[in-house]
């Protein structure tokens, strides 16, 4: 009797076969905000901003040793007066050297009158005459002319020439350890303290003119060609409050490659009973007006001077350069996009070839 063994595959799931499902994977597609293009004709006046700025800014600095003594104190917006004396240095020991060189001069001179008296008879009334005129608390006067070579030469061997050049250049530099205001200003940095031991470089404080102001703003090159030396504006508050008005000084010769602008100086007048400060922002306007065709778009949408556009068919973006034109408080008015192109109005980061957006248009 032979035993035969079944072995049977029971399948306790209800009879169907297992199936192993798979999740889909979503891919995260980001919404950009967008505007599409509709090329307009606007006219407006050229609107720009600048930092009102003094036209004679000046660096002071020490040209001597020593220990500074202030008129004023030395702070932050501390005015002086044209002439006015701003800080010395202790010149103490320079008026010493400089008493004691003549001195020695004198002595020199005294020592070869009767040299002169023998050898230039005809001479020696006038330097006899000169060493009396020589004061030690005043500046050194003119050195007589000699008459003949042999004057001249009787003078260099007697170091007459040189001990004289040396002491009028110890006062030229006595006059180094007083400086003066060489315009009415204020100070708007101070690098040292009263008392203070400065060395010859040392800066020492900052001066600006003050009543006397330029105004420096970006122009398109676009817009380059309607603005001329005296062309006229007008300069507002940036809450567009009437401030005064202005007139083009000059313009630079260099583009920025950044922006492409062109820096305008220009050069302001207040109004009656208003004034500029240092360092105020302003807005100008200056008065001719031209008819442009462009777009206008929110600061976000430009990154320098390019605009990324959408592209329909693979959902990617693409750099695009511009021109801008104006800008005002609604964006920036630019030319070079074609109607119905489609313009991110956000910043992007990260942008590649192969990225896939979607737009919300607005």
């Amino acid at each position: 009797m032979v035993n035969v063994s079944v072995l049977m595959t029971l399948n306790f799931g209800g009879g169907r076969p297992t199936e192993e499902k798979t999740e889909e994977k979503k891919v995260f597609v980001p919404v950009l905000k967008a505007q599409q293009v509709t090329n307009k004709r606007e006219q407006f006046a050229l609107e720009s901003y600048g930092t009102v700025s003094s036209y004679y800014s000046l660096d002071v600095a020490s040209e001597v040793q020593g220990k500074i003594i202030a008129n004023k104190d030395l702070k932050a917006g501390v005015s002086y007066r044209k002439g006015e004396l701003i800080f010395k240095i202790d010149d103490t020991e320079a008026r010493l050297n400089l008493r004691s060189r003549k001195s020695a001069f004198i002595n020199v001179l005294a020592n070869m009158l009767p040299d002169i008296k023998v050898d230039f008879p005809d001479e020696f009334n006038k330097w006899e005459n000169y060493v009396g005129s020589i004061k030690l608390n005043e500046s050194l006067p003119t050195l007589p002319s000699w008459s003949s070579n042999k004057e001249k030469i009787f003078l260099s061997t007697r170091n007459v020439l040189t001990e004289y050049f040396t002491i009028k250049s110890s006062e030229e530099q006595l006059k180094k350890f007083a400086v003066y205001a060489p315009f009415s200003g204020t100070i708007t940095q101070a690098y040292v303290s009263d008392n203070a031991i400065v060395n010859p470089g040392t800066r020492v404080l900052t001066l600006v003119q003050t009543g006397n102001f330029e105004l420096a703003v970006s122009v398109p090159v676009a817009q380059l060609g309607q603005i001329n030396v005296g062309s006229e504006c007008e300069i507002l508050s940036t809450d567009g409050i009437f401030k005064g008005v202005g007139k083009v000084v000059r313009i630079s010769e260099v583009i920025n490659k950044t922006t492409q602008a062109v820096d305008v100086f220009i050069k302001p007048t207040a109004k009656e009973g208003d004034k500029f400060i240092e360092g105020e922002y302003v807005k100008v306007k200056i008065s001719e007006i031209g008819e442009y065709e462009g777009v206008r778009l929110p600061d976000a949408a430009l990154m320098d001077q390019s605009v990324y556009v959408y592209s329909k068919s693979d959902s990617t973006l693409q750099s695009k350069e511009v021109q801008v034109l104006n800008k005002n408080e609604n964006g920036y008015f630019v030319a070079g996009l074609k109607n119905n192109d489609i313009v991110i109005t956000q910043e992007v980061l990260g942008v590649t070839d192969s990225s896939k957006y979607d737009v919300l248009v607005k």
